[in-house]
């Protein structure tokens, strides 16, 4: 008996073998990533469930993920990798915490600067994390210099290198981005893709390419594939190099229009190499199946990955605005969480046990804690993905969105839980010469209570959270304001937010904004994507008048992601009782409502054709027509180089159309100097059938110098101004009527000797549309009945309108017209004003102070014919310009000119 007593007293007894280990350097240094991580995921999920009260919510987010999470993942674990992979002896710990500090210091100056709007916060915080990676990219080379038994995969860690080369010049740009010093949109575009692909396919993507050739077969317990290595290698050059050559044609889309398909040739070398990547994976999945948690979501994420690559070329195809709209839109859903996100969750599922569990008991119970409801889980927030990325009702979004959460936000709480399971077992007493007791079932069962009941308010607070941001709440915008009919309100736009965030107005008001922008970037505002400001610099400030406001609307930023990241005005029309019907402006707007007006019209009952309706804007990637003619540049030679072109542009809201054109646009560049100017014209012929050009402007023999071009072909065309005038340029190869129809037309503008400074001068040129079916080339019958479906000014339909022009009340003004038909005659009127000045066709035909004090309505001009008038509008307000041919001001020839006081 006392034996018995001695032995059950021996087995209580903890026994220095059963005892945790203490925790080493390496585990500590895992487990403070782990924390990280979690806290950077959760962080994003809840500025996801709050954006409404958020400022640039969808910036924050995805930098919470991109920058935060992943960032810290691939620190830690490309040097776990790397040391394993290069068989080295272990690198003191120290100097890795020390770069892991600096990083997060950096990252939380990036987050807080650019939400805060402090400049110098932010772009100290990417110079810290540009410096951090470039130190840890310093200490993976050193490494694999000292390496002298390398693995077989030894390749894998140039994929880490090549990412942190990648993110420290992607993230250099973000800095510049930051700071504000990018003054030209068009850069502004060019550096901001060049930065989203940098970071997110070259850091993150390189990364996750690099570690799936030995992650992969770990998750699936299988070997390594024999072709490997090999194609490792070739993976490596063929993404690296694709990546480069696409981000030179992204940043030299800012000077040139074809850089796009320099990107493209970029992005499909760097596709290629990553669908490549998964022939070794395909062939260890049919050895071992994927099942488990883990590798199921790494397949999800690398198969999302894969989606948004094939997007992104779509997008570079169309051009690099199309590819902008297309990164703002889907960055977020489908690479930021479909993939990166899920990627990383999948690869944290294998290795947070692997390096946390401190054993198999651990691992067990960590793996299974972390594999909770995973199945419901991952259909959830893939649904959610899918239902995000697709047009939806605005009701239907904080449903998507708490699907997603339900996956992603539930996973810190998960790690969370799995590290005290993981801490438990080993805490767990050993029986002496016994095996370990399988205890893991009473406290599993406990932990999935547990688990069940938090992750169901995970999913209740996020719907709640995103409902109430959606349906109310004031926004990171503040509160909304009252606006008095025609008392202008002040709104400024920063990154990314809109101030104040909503405006009530009583119905039949006339809303009046004073716009300012306030941040670092170019933005705009326009109603419902329409009419509105121009794209203001930094700095600038515009008055708009958005007219009789009838019903309750959304105005946004136009740039593209900018009304993702949350730049949205609600424009709420008050209560019915609020405005008197007796008003002045309740009864125009009654007059407008039942004569079919238009709100931007000066003239009720103007209608537009099908495709054009009220509810019609243009796309959001849609830029006017600059319209300002510049000024005539220095000395008297003049030498310009004119591309011929063939694209699809859209000619009015949702009219898509084949055009033909000179250096892309319709209509091409105007050309302006002086009588006596020369000029030498460099015609370029970049499609296949010949074309030419035709200057009025010029007196040459026309056999030498309007000779077609042949396709690749070249031809310098050179004349001097020897009169003055607003001239037209054309193709003139035959059929001459339908190349001038597809958009091959352009103005000279040669001013008259002694012409008198002006405030503003813009330049029309008329011309018209003839559709073709499916936007195809119009039939020549149609030509030739001269029956146009548009008819425009600067190639778009009612383009004014929707972009209004901005003039001062009081201050001079000349409108230079140019007809170029093909068939149409012009009758250029103003409501509401008239003209002083008129100059037609060489010749002044009217001038202030004629002895009969007479004034001018209208400049009537025939195909090929132009001139100029001048007038002075005489108080702020919004007049339409319109050819008083009005079957043509009804396909489009009109507009909007505001005076601002």
């Amino acid at each position: 008996m006392a034996d018995d007593r001695s032995t059950r007293t021996l087995l209580r007894r903890p026994l220095p073998v059963s005892q945790a280990p203490g925790v080493s350097p390496r585990r500590r240094l895992h487990g403070s990533a782990a924390t990280l991580i979690s806290g950077y995921l959760l962080a994003a999920a809840v500025v996801v469930a709050a954006h409404g009260f958020v400022t640039m919510p969808q910036w924050l987010a995805l930098h919470l993920l991109v920058l935060g999470a992943a960032t810290n993942a691939v620190f830690v674990y490309s040097r776990h990798f790397a040391q394993a992979l290069l068989h080295v002896k272990p690198a003191p710990e120290r100097p890795a915490y020390i770069r892991l500090a600096l990083l997060n210091v950096g990252v939380v100056a990036v987050l807080c600067g650019m939400a805060e709007g402090v400049t110098w916060l932010a772009v100290t915080g990417a110079a810290v994390v540009v410096g951090t990676v470039v130190a840890h990219v310093g200490s993976l080379v050193a490494m694999a210099r000292a390496a002298t038994l390398s693995g077989r995969l030894r390749i894998v860690v140039w994929f880490y290198v090549a990412g942190g080369i990648a993110l420290a010049v992607g993230g250099s740009l973000g800095g510049l981005l930051a700071s504000g010093t990018v003054s030209s949109e068009r850069w502004e575009q060019a550096v901001r893709l060049a930065h989203a692909h940098l970071n997110v396919l070259g850091w993150l993507g390189l990364v996750i390419v690099g570690t799936q050739f030995m992650l992969w077969p770990a998750v699936l317990r299988t070997k390594i594939a024999e072709d490997s290595p090999a194609v490792a290698r070739r993976v490596l050059r063929v993404t690296t190099g694709g990546l480069g050559v696409a981000v030179a044609g992204l940043l030299l889309t800012a000077v040139s229009s074809a850089g796009h398909w320099l990107a493209v040739l970029g992005m499909l070398g760097y596709t290629a190499g990553v669908a490549c990547s998964w022939v070794p994976a395909v062939r260890e999945a049919r050895v071992k199946p994927p099942r488990s948690a883990a590798a199921v979501t790494l397949l999800l994420g690398n198969a999302w990955l894969i989606a948004a690559l094939l997007v992104d070329v779509t997008g570079l195809v169309r051009g690099a605005a199309e590819a902008d709209d297309l990164l703002g839109r889907l960055l977020v859903p489908a690479l930021g969480i479909g993939s990166v996100a899920q990627i990383l969750i999948g690869a944290l599922m294998f290795l947070l046990p692997v390096t946390l569990g401190g054993g198999p008991v651990g691992n067990r119970r960590m793996t299974s804690v972390l594999g909770y409801a995973w199945i419901p889980r991952t259909v959830l927030g893939n649904v959610g993905i899918l239902m995000l990325m697709l047009p939806m009702p605005a009701d239907a979004r904080p449903v998507a969105w708490a699907m997603v959460l339900a996956e992603f936000a539930s996973f810190p709480a998960l790690v969370a839980a799995s590290v005290v399971a993981a801490r438990r077992a080993a805490t767990d007493l050993l029986p002496l010469g016994g095996d370990v007791p399988d205890r893991t079932q009473p406290e599993r069962r406990a932990g999935l209570r547990a688990l069940a009941i938090s992750s169901v308010v995970v999913v209740l607070t996020a719907l709640g959270a995103v409902g109430i941001s959606v349906y109310g709440g004031t926004g990171p915008g503040g509160p909304a304001v009252a606006a008095a009919s025609g008392v202008p309100v002040a709104v400024t736009l920063d990154e990314f937010a809109i101030k104040p965030s909503g405006i009530t107005v009583a119905p039949g008001a006339d809303l009046v904004l004073a716009v300012r922008n306030t941040g670092r970037m170019h933005h705009d505002l326009r109603l419902d994507g329409a009419r509105g400001t121009r794209m203001l610099a930094p700095g600038e400030e515009q008055v708009i008048d958005l007219g009789v406001v009838q019903h309750s609307e959304q105005a946004w930023c136009t740039v593209s992601g900018h009304k993702e990241a949350g730049m949205t005005l609600a424009i709420t029309v008050a209560a019915p009782g609020t405005a008197s019907p007796s008003s002045p402006s309740a009864q125009s707007a009654q007059s407008a409502q039942s004569s079919g007006g238009d709100q931007n019209s000066a003239m009720p009952g103007m209608a537009q054709m099908p495709g054009m309706t009220g509810d019609a804007s243009p796309a959001p990637q849609w830029r006017p027509y600059d319209a300002t003619l510049r000024p005539v540049p220095d000395g008297t030679e003049h030498e310009v180089t004119l591309h011929v072109q063939q694209t699809v542009a859209e000619v009015a809201p949702g009219v898509r159309q084949q055009v033909w054109t000179y250096n892309g646009t319709v209509p091409g560049p105007t050309l302006h100097g002086r009588v006596g100017d020369l000029f030498t014209v460099h015609l370029v012929n970049d499609t296949p059938m010949p074309h030419s050009v035709d200057f009025h402007a010029s007196q040459v023999d026309p056999a030498e110098a309007m000779q077609p071009v042949p396709p690749g072909g070249q031809l310098t065309y050179q004349f001097r101004a020897e009169h003055a005038g607003i001239w037209l340029y054309h193709c003139g190869t035959p059929p001459m009527i339908q190349h001038v129809a597809m958009g091959m037309y352009g103005a000279v503008v040669i001013d008259p000797p002694g012409l008198a400074p002006v405030a503003a001068s813009e330049v029309f040129v008329q011309s018209e549309f003839y559709l073709g079916k499916d936007g195809g080339i119009p039939t020549t019958a149609q030509l030739l009945a001269a029956n146009p479906d548009l008819v425009t000014f600067n190639g778009y339909a009612n383009q004014y309108r929707y972009a209004p022009l901005h003039v001062r009340a009081g201050q001079r003004v000349r409108l230079w017209v140019l007809d170029a038909g093909p068939n149409e005659p012009d009758v250029f009127h103003i409501v509401g004003a008239q003209f002083d000045t008129v100059f037609k066709e060489g010749a002044y035909l009217l001038q202030p102070g004629n002895a009969a004090d007479g004034a001018a309505a209208g400049l009537d001009l025939q195909p090929g014919q132009g001139g100029f008038v001048e007038l002075t509008f005489p108080k702020p307000g919004t007049y339409t310009f319109i050819t008083h041919r009005l079957a043509d001001g009804e396909r489009g020839a009109a507009g909007t000119i505001i005076a601002d006081s």
